[in-house]
C-alpha cells in the first residue's frame, strides 16, 4: 500500500470509477453509492468533483440516472451476440481503458473487485493514477486464494471492504483495509413510507404485495422464470411488483395486480411491499434486508459469487427463506420471514464511509469530519424533502456554519497560531469546537428546511432570501439567521408574494452593527402583521428610510409601533 492519508485540502478532484464487469448492474451500482457520497462531501467542503465512470454495463443509464457521466464499451456477453471474436475484444477492451485513464488523469481510480481488471488491463493503468483504491468484496474462494490476484493487492492505496450480512469479515484482510457495512446506493433517510411506495408502484387497497427481481435480467433463463412467478402468485392473492431489470429481453406480462418495471426498480420504494422473491447477488441481497423485506432466496449459480452462501446465513437469521426450485416458492411466502430480523441483518450503510475512505487519500481527515458531521441523518431527511442538491447544500452550510468546514477549520488553525504567538489576547479568541459549530450547523439547515416546508417556500426563492438576510447583516450567525427566518418568512408568508419579500430585503442597506434579530426580524413581524399588501409596505419602507438616511432599526422600531397603537394614533403618526 502506496502513500498516506493526506494533511492538506485542495479544492478540485477528478475520479474515474472503473466498474466493468459484464453487462449487470453489481459493479456499478455499488460505485454510484460510493460516488453519491463523494460528491455530498465534496460539495459540502466546497472542492469541485469531476466524476467518471467505466462501464461494460449495458444499464449504463443508471449512471445518468444518478447524475454522473459514463463510459461505456460493449460488455463481454454483447461481443459474444454479435459474434465478434474474443481476442480482438480483448485487444479493444485494453487498448480502450488504458487510453481513457491517460487521457482523463485522475486524482483517484476507484476499482471493484478485481485489481487487475476485468481483462487483466489495469496492471499497466495503475501507475498512471497517483491514488488507487479497491473496493474488495467477498469473492469465492478460487479467486480470493489466487497467487496472482492477491500480488496486485500491495498497488493499491487504501482496501475498502464492503461487509457481509451475517458472514464473518474477510480474513486476510484485516490487516490491511477500511472496513465497512455492506455498500448500498440508498440511505435508510431517503426509503418512502409505505403510503407513497405502494402509490407508486400502483398497488391498490390492502391487498399483499410481492416484489420479485432475478437481478438485471441479463441471463437467458430469467424470462421463463419470472413468468412462471407471476402466473403462480397473482391467483395466491399476491400483488405481483415485478422488477424485470434493465437488461431484460423477453416478454412482458401485464394486467390487474401487476406492475411490470421495464428499467431500475428504486430501492426508495420497497417499503410499498411485504415480501420479496430474489436472487441472491450482492445488491439486491443487501437492499432487501436493508429495507426490511422478508424474502424467498432462488440462488442462482455464477462464477465469482457464492450466492447459497449469501442467501443461507438469512435464513439462519429468520430474514428469508431458501428455496431449491421456483416450484417451492409460493408455499414459502407464505412464510417469508421476519422483516425485523431483515434490518437487524443490514442495519446500516457502508457507502459513505466507504466514500470517506477514498476521501482521505486526497483530502484532510480534520474537513472530512466536519463534512460528516454536517450531514447527518435528520438533515439528509429534511433534503430529500426538498430534492437535495449539491450547490444547495453547500450554500446553506455557508450560511449557517459561517463557511465551508473546510474555512473554518482554516480560521480556527490561523486564530489559534496567532494566540500561540501573543498576538491575540487568548480570553478574546474564540476557539471552540469545529465539529460542534458544524454539527449546530447541520441542526440549524435541518430547522430551516421544515420552515420553508411549512411556510410553502420554493427552495429557490427561499435561499434567494436567507443568502440576502446573511449579506445585509453579516455579524449575524447560525441561531440569530435562523430565528430571523423563522420571524420573516411567517410575516411573508400570508402575502404569497415572495419575490416581493426578495424585493424588500433588497432596499435594506447593509447592517454593520444592528442586531437582525431584535432591530430588524421582530418588528418587521410586527409591522408587516398589519398591513394588506407588501408592495405597499415596502414602498412605505422606502421612503421612511430614505436609501440609508435613517437606520433601518429606528424606521422598522416606529413602523412596529404603528401596527400596535390605537387606530387614531396610527393616523395622527403617518401625518
Amino acid at each position: 500500500m502506496s502513500g498516506a492519508a493526506t494533511t492538506t485540502s485542495v479544492s478540485k478532484l477528478r475520479i474515474v470509477s472503473y466498474a466493468i464487469n459484464g453487462r449487470g448492474l453489481g459493479h456499478l451500482t455499488r460505485q454510484l453509492a460510493i460516488l453519491r457520497w463523494v460528491r455530498r462531501l465534496c460539495a459540502v467542503l466546497d472542492v469541485r468533483c469531476e466524476c467518471w465512470v467505466l462501464t461494460t454495463s449495458e444499464a449504463d443509464t443508471l449512471a445518468r440516472r444518478e447524475g454522473f457521466c459514463a463510459l461505456k464499451m460493449p460488455s463481454k456477453a454483447m461481443l459474444r451476440d454479435a459474434d465478434i471474436a474474443p481476442t480482438r475484444y480483448l485487444c479493444i477492451a485494453r487498448t480502450w481503458v488504458l487510453d481513457v485513464i491517460a487521457s482523463l488523469q485522475p486524482d483517484v481510480l476507484l476499482v471493484d473487485t478485481f485489481p487487475g481488471g476485468s481483462f487483466g488491463e489495469l496492471v499497466a493503468a495503475l501507475e498512471l493514477v497517483p491514488h488507487r483504491v479497491l473496493v474488495r468484496r467477498r469473492v469465492k474462494d478460487s479467486y480470493s486464494q489466487d497467487k496472482s490476484y492477491n500480488a496486485l493487492m500491495p498497488l493499491y492505496s487504501e482496501l475498502i471492504v464492503p461487509g457481509e450480512a451475517g458472514r464473518p469479515a474477510i480474513v486476510d484482510a484485516q490487516e490491511r483495509g477500511r472496513h465497512v457495512a455492506p455498500i448500498l446506493i440508498r440511505e435508510r433517510e431517503e426509503l418512502l413510507p409505505r403510503e407513497q411506495a405502494r402509490a407508486a408502484l400502483g398497488i391498490e387497497d390492502e391487498r399483499r404485495a410481492v416484489y420479485v427481481t432475478l437481478g438485471g435480467g441479463g441471463y437467458d433463463s430469467t424470462s421463463s422464470m419470472l413468468l412462471a412467478l407471476v402466473d403462480a402468485l397473482v391467483p395466491r392473492g399476491w400483488h405481483v411488483v415485478v422488477g424485470a431489470g434493465p437488461l431484460y429481453v423477453g416478454p412482458e406480462r401485464r394486467g390487474p395486480h401487476i406492475t411490470w418495471l421495464e428499467r431500475y426498480t428504486p430501492v426508495e420504494l420497497l417499503a410499498g411491499v411485504d415480501a420479496a422473491v430474489s436472487a441472491g447477488g450482492y445488491n439486491a441481497f443487501h437492499e432487501l434486508m436493508f429495507a426490511g423485506v422478508p424474502t424467498v432466496f432462488l440462488p442462482q449459480p455464477r462464477i465469482a459469487d457464492d450466492q447459497r452462501a449469501r442467501v443461507e446465513a438469512a435464513q439462519r437469521a429468520g430474514a428469508g427463506r431458501v428455496a431449491a426450485s421456483i416450484d417451492e416458492v409460493a408455499e414459502l411466502l407464505d412464510a417469508p420471514g421476519c422483516a425485523a430480523a431483515a434490518r437487524a441483518l443490514v442495519e446500516t450503510n457502508g457507502a459513505r464511509d466507504a466514500a470517506t475512505a477514498l476521501l482521505s487519500r486526497v483530502l484532510p481527515a480534520e474537513h472530512l469530519a466536519l463534512a460528516n458531521a454536517v450531514l447527518s441523518p435528520p438533515l439528509m431527511r429534511a433534503l430529500r424533502r426538498v430534492d437535495e442538491r449539491a450547490n444547495d447544500v453547500l450554500a446553506l452550510v455557508r450560511i449557517f456554519a459561517g463557511g465551508t468546514p473546510a474555512e473554518l477549520a482554516a480560521d480556527r488553525t490561523a486564530l489559534a497560531r496567532l494566540v500561540a504567538r501573543g498576538r491575540v489576547d487568548e480570553a478574546h479568541a474564540e476557539v471552540g469546537d469545529d465539529r460542534d459549530d458544524t454539527r449546530r450547523a447541520g441542526e440549524h439547515i435541518e430547522a430551516f428546511v421544515a420552515l420553508i416546508e411549512r411556510e410553502r417556500v420554493p427552495l429557490d426563492t427561499a435561499l434567494a432570501l436567507i443568502t440576502a438576510i446573511s449579506r445585509k447583516f453579516p455579524a449575524a450567525r447560525g441561531a440569530a439567521l435562523l430565528e430571523a427566518a423563522h420571524l420573516c418568512f411567517a410575516a411573508w408568508a400570508p402575502f404569497d408574494d415572495w419575490m416581493g419579500a426578495v424585493q424588500m430585503l433588497r432596499a435594506v442597506p447593509l447592517q454593520r452593527e444592528a442586531d437582525l434579530v431584535e432591530d430588524f426580524a421582530r418588528p418587521l413581524a410586527t409591522w408587516l402583521a398589519g398591513c394588506d399588501d407588501l408592495f405597499d409596505a415596502l414602498r412605505e419602507l422606502s421612503h421612511l428610510e430614505g436609501a440609508g438616511r435613517r437606520p433601518i432599526a429606528e424606521v422598522l422600531g416606529e413602523l412596529a409601533q404603528r401596527a400596535t397603537a390605537p387606530p387614531a394614533t396610527a393616523a395622527k403618526a403617518r401625518r
